[in-house]
């Protein structure tokens, strides 16, 4: 469900483009001190977005120090560093995508699954001494969705809510005090992960077709994959915009104290294209993304 948040380049300045750089890596650079050097490898825009946002709204300038690593060993990059929200995404990131592969384990047996899980774990069990209640919390709504999977659930809003609900809890981490903000988090929070879950269901239509495996969409329809996405594709739009809309209504109640233009570009464009691009199978638009500090 993860793999869709996405920075719209084009319209992105210079700057703004250093600013979610130095993010990127200095999430990468706490997933490895967190949790774990190989869990460096479940790094994400997704887990990116996340530690940018709510760094965004705290009142302390991020730190931002030039450095090499192993992947760019010639050229130093800028890192965020010392920032509570990046090092909260890493712990985060790392139990989310943990439960994930516990879950697809759970599910099918998944050999790749396992083998996931057993090079995490190290960095799982430093993430949960600091995030057991999260945790505990993704855990209960994880097998929560897996019932209604169980359940041949077609009812999208009802599956995706439990999703939803992992996403609004992630964003209101207890170092955001003020409760007005911690709501207006929640929501935003919620709302992407609403996005994700049914972008994603909709995105796998044919994989899961092909496998006989669970997709909402699919439950109770008749035809072919493509056949079935014709005749939900204005509905899933309708549903997706509508739900980025409420991510938009909550992002301009949120007081950021810096990186507007960033995430603005990112809800406003970068989610809004890769939704185009799902929907209307466009090739700009694959799961395993590349990245966009490689393209320089």
């Amino acid at each position: 469900m993860f793999g869709y948040v996405a920075v719209s380049r084009g319209s992105l300045s210079a700057e703004d483009f250093r600013i979610f750089s130095a993010y990127y890596c200095g999430l990468c650079k706490a997933i490895g001190q967190e949790c774990s050097q190989i869990s460096r490898l479940a790094l994400s825009y997704d887990i990116t977005f996340l530690a940018l946002v709510l760094s965004s709204v705290c009142f302390e300038d991020a730190e931002v120090a030039e450095g090499r690593c192993v992947v760019h060993p010639l050229k130093k990059r800028p890192k965020v560093k010392n920032d509570e929200a990046v090092n909260y995404a890493a712990g985060v990131g790392e139990l989310l995508m943990y439960l994930k592969l516990k879950d697809d384990k759970d599910d099918d047996g998944s050999l790749k699954a396992r083998l996931g899980m057993l090079a995490l774990n190290g960095g799982k069990n430093k993430a949960l001494s600091k995030y057991s209640e999260t945790y505990d919390f993704i855990s209960e709504r994880l097998y929560e969705l897996s019932e209604l999977e169980k359940q041949k659930c077609a009812e999208i809003d009802k599956i995706a809510d439990r999703f939803a609900k992992i996403l609004g809890f992630i964003f209101t981490p207890d170092f955001i005090a003020d409760a007005d903000t911690r709501r207006i988090l929640s929501w935003f929070g919620y709302n992407l992960g609403r996005w994700l879950y049914i972008i994603d269901a909709y995105d796998d239509m044919e994989k899961d077709h092909k496998s006989g495996a669970y997709n909402p969409f699919l439950v109770n329809r008749r035809g072919n994959a493509e056949e079935i996405k014709n005749e939900i594709r204005e509905r899933v739009d309708f549903t997706l915009t509508l739900t980025l809309e409420n991510m938009a209504s909550a992002l301009e109640l949120l007081k950021l104290h810096r990186n507007r233009g960033l995430i603005e570009n990112i809800v406003y464009q970068g989610l809004k294209g890769r939704q185009m691009s799902v929907l209307e199978q466009q090739n700009c638009a694959t799961k395993e993304q590349k990245s966009v500090l490689g393209e320089e």
